[in-house]
This record gives C-alpha cells, structure tokens and sequence, in this order.
C-alpha cells in the first residue's frame, strides 16, 4: 500500500480526533483539522509496523495537535504595550506613571488587613512567614529561601491556608 493510499484509508482518524476539540477550540477549528492531517502524514511517513496503524496515527495526530495549541496559547496572553487602555492613554504610560499608586495602595490595604490577622492567629510561625511573604507578591522560590523549606512545601502551606480562610 503507498503512502497516500494509507493517507486517503484513515483521513477519517484525523477527523475524528480533531473533533474532540471542537468543543473548547472552536475559534481554531479549521486549524486544528489541518494540523490533524498534517499529522496523519507524519504518521504514515514514520510508521514502522510494530503497532497497529491506527494506534500510531491516533498518538501522532493527537501530540501534533497538542503541540500547535501549545505553542499558539501563549500568544493569546501577549499584550502589547503600545495598546489603548482608555482614551489617548496606553499601557505603557500607565506602567510608565511612577505617581499612579491608586490601585496599589487599595490593594495594599487588604493585604495588610489579612497580614494582620495572619500575625495575631495561631499558625506556625513558618506558616505565618510564608503566607505573609506570599500575600506581599514574593515568588514561592524566594518565599522557601527566606522561610528556610522547599518551594513544593512553600506551595502546600499557602495551599491549605488559602483553604482556612477561604481566599
């Protein structure tokens, strides 16, 4: 059987995995069946006989569409500074306003409420150090430096207090 012979018997594996991502990547649907051809054909170029075809293409297709989605994901969180938040005013000008504390000290009175009450609770004193730490914006790998334990243990306390108090 030729290469596309085997492409033209099984272009319905293709289908059939690009549907199940219909659901949540609607947007990218035309996409994503194109990349599942595209896999398909890599699966019958590198197919080497040990499993059967189907199970091979369906693991090909399925990783190639997995990899393109992962890959284009993070240029959907991409902001670009140049961008107009309000009227003739961007995001970099915000960032670039060193007087614009508004929000900041709004924000800041809530964590100093919470730290407060994390301080005059009956936590464990390292419990306190981390959740305190966290509450300021330190990242868990500074957190576990300065507290003394891993980052994994810094993750789990902050965890569980998040759970107590329900944040």
């Amino acid at each position: 059987m030729t290469n596309e012979e085997m492409f033209n018997k099984n272009i319905n594996i293709a289908y059939k995995i690009a549907n199940k991502y219909l659901i949540n990547y609607a947007n990218e649907y035309e996409d994503i069946k194109q990349i599942a051809l595209m896999g398909l054909w890599k699966a019958v170029l590198t197919f080497n006989n040990r499993h059967a075809f189907s199970t091979y293409a369906y693991t090909v297709i399925s990783n190639e569409i997995n990899y393109y989605l992962r890959t284009t994901k993070k240029h959907y969180n991409t902001i670009s500074l140049k961008q107009e938040i309000g009227e003739k005013i961007t995001l970099e000008d915000v960032l670039a306003d060193k007087n614009n504390y508004i929000e900041k000290s709004e924000n800041n009175l809530d964590i100093e409420n919470y730290i407060t009450q994390i301080r005059n609770s009956k936590l464990k004193e390292q419990e306190k150090i981390v959740f305190e730490l966290s509450l300021k914006g330190y990242k868990q790998e500074k957190i576990a430096k300065i507290a003394g334990c891993s980052q994994p243990h810094v993750s789990r306390i902050i965890r569980k207090l998040r759970e107590k108090i329900k944040l």
